[in-house]
């Protein structure tokens, strides 16, 4: 009825747009802000463990199919051969290689539990103060670590001799015209 009304009037036609300008402004500016149900999801150290939780669940699955031909090698392995004793090395190594991996996998899944409710938690502390989520620092802190965690144990002099620039002169060529 209030828009039957104004249409057809030229002064209620400009009435009638700051009126829907009015309301339209006050809408976007009285706009609810609400929190993430799941900001877990946007948080990439989450994201990060669930795909190295994948990772791990794919190389599990595959020693144990690779544990199923080891273990028929090992079936079929004639007596007094000498081979049986390299074929229950592959087994003990495969089933020791399953057992470390289902430790990772379930060290992964308390990790990623812990996460969302860290997540949860640190979200809504930085929704309240206004502040951005997710923490920069602490994903750059997270990637150093995992680069730490992932380096290469052992030293070798050459090779970090070469990672410095150190050995790659060449020895200086004696006179010619000398002693």
């Amino acid at each position: 009825m209030f828009f039957a009304v104004f249409a057809d009037v030229p002064r209620g036609t400009s009435v009638f747009m700051r009126l829907i300008t009015l309301c339209t402004l006050s809408l976007c500016l009285l706009a609810c802000n609400k929190p993430d149900p799941n900001p877990e999801l946007k948080d990439p150290i989450f994201t990060d463990y669930q795909s190295q939780l994948g990772a791990t669940a794919a190389a599990l699955e595959s020693e144990k199919k690779g544990l199923e031909g080891f273990e028929k090698e090992l079936a079929e392995v004639v007596p007094q051969t000498g081979q049986i004793k390299y074929a229950q090395k592959r087994v003990r190594e495969s089933k020791e290689k399953i057992i470390r991996l289902e430790q990772e996998k379930q060290y992964l899944e308390l990790k990623i539990e812990a996460r969302r409710k860290e997540s949860k938690r640190s979200y809504n502390k930085a929704f309240k103060k206004g502040e951005p989520w997710p923490d920069p620092q602490e994903w750059a802190s997270y990637q150093t670590q995992q680069r730490f965690r992932n380096a290469k144990k052992s030293w070798d002099v050459k090779e970090r001799m070469k990672e410095v620039g150190l050995g790659e002169e060449k020895t200086p060529e004696p006179a010619a015209g000398g002693h």
